[in-house]
């Protein structure tokens, strides 16, 4: 099996953008992968920007998915921050830190497993970087355009319906899994770019569900100024997590993280409009509750109906 330092950075570099200058970009790019930096043509539209890094031993770790697999997740995982802003993804760049030892084979993996994703999503990758380090790393620059609306986390406003698209939880719980040394696999993010798309033409503030629903819900309730009252058996748990935890499913799934569903609001005036963008979604919709007046906080009424304030939960990298 053939090693990066045993096949060296640059020829490596020259085999890879070689095979991807084969692939169809759609008329906006210009200059691809191979040259000093890409030259595209983003168009009329608004340009969006993001980026996000996946670490080795922090998000994911060897074996707990396949390396193909790894690169549609960097992928999906950043498609999702221009979904919740009613973007799609145009050109993109991907840098990789990994140690010599790691087989060519496996880089080549993820590349082409991102690349992939990326053109199934109408989008091109365009150039990156690899660089030696302790571990492997893959950061993604991913810029799109919105063809309509761009939708932000700051709209909401009080008596809004909260929405979520999917069902939370199952992804949190292969991580605990996994974590556990259960044997499985790390669930493979939904794409939700042409939801986002749709439901931007309704909904007053979205964003996405990456670090769990109450904080990122927590996220938008201060970006928009505004409370939110929830009820926790309205969540939409994933089959798996209710068999696995019970009575204790919905708690789990209103804190775990990874589920990359988009979580939105949508004034009651615009009810059946987003009635009748649903049957195109591809996922199903789901109301939690609704935006209310005061402090931005989110408010959950359990089964009981005991109410409580809920300030924190989900992941934060630098909090346990």
């Amino acid at each position: 099996m053939r090693r990066l330092r045993d096949v060296g950075e640059h020829r490596w570099l020259d085999q890879l953008t070689a095979r991807l200058a084969r692939r169809p970009s759609g008329g906006r790019v210009a200059v691809g992968p191979g040259d000093d930096a890409a030259v595209v043509h983003p168009g009329r539209r608004p340009l969006l920007l993001t980026t996000d890094t996946l670490v080795e031993d922090v998000h994911f770790r060897r074996g707990w998915t396949t390396p193909a697999a790894l690169g549609r997740r960097a992928f999906a995982v950043n498609a999702s921050d221009l979904a919740a802003m009613g973007g799609v993804p145009v050109v993109a760049l991907l840098a990789l830190e990994a140690p010599g030892r790691v087989a060519v084979a496996e880089l080549d993996a993820i590349v082409t497993g991102f690349a992939r994703a990326l053109a199934r999503a109408g989008g091109s990758l365009v150039g990156g970087n690899v660089a030696a380090g302790p571990h492997l790393a893959i950061t993604v620059l991913l810029a799109g355009e919105a063809p309509g609306r761009v939708v932000t986390r700051a709209g909401a406003r009080a008596g809004d319906v909260v929405y979520v698209t999917g069902t939370l939880g199952a992804a949190g719980l292969a991580v605990s899994r996994l974590r556990a040394r259960h044997r499985g696999r790390l669930a493979e993010p939904p794409i939700r770019v042409d939801a986002g798309r749709r439901l931007a033409t309704v909904a007053s503030a979205m964003i996405d569900v990456s670090d769990g629903l109450v904080q990122d819900l927590g996220h938008l309730c201060r970006a928009s100024g505004v409370g939110a009252a929830l009820s926790l058996d309205r969540l939409p748990v994933a089959p798996a997590v209710r068999r696995a935890l019970g009575a204790g499913a919905a708690a789990f799934a209103a804190r775990s993280g990874e589920d990359y569903e988009l979580l939105f609001t949508v004034p009651r005036r615009r009810a059946r409009a987003l009635g009748r963008l649903v049957p195109r979604l591809g996922c199903r919709v789901t109301p939690l509750g609704r935006m209310v007046a005061g402090r931005p906080v989110v408010r959950v009424a359990d089964g009981d109906g005991r109410t409580r304030v809920l300030e924190r939960g989900g992941f934060d990298h630098f909090r346990a």
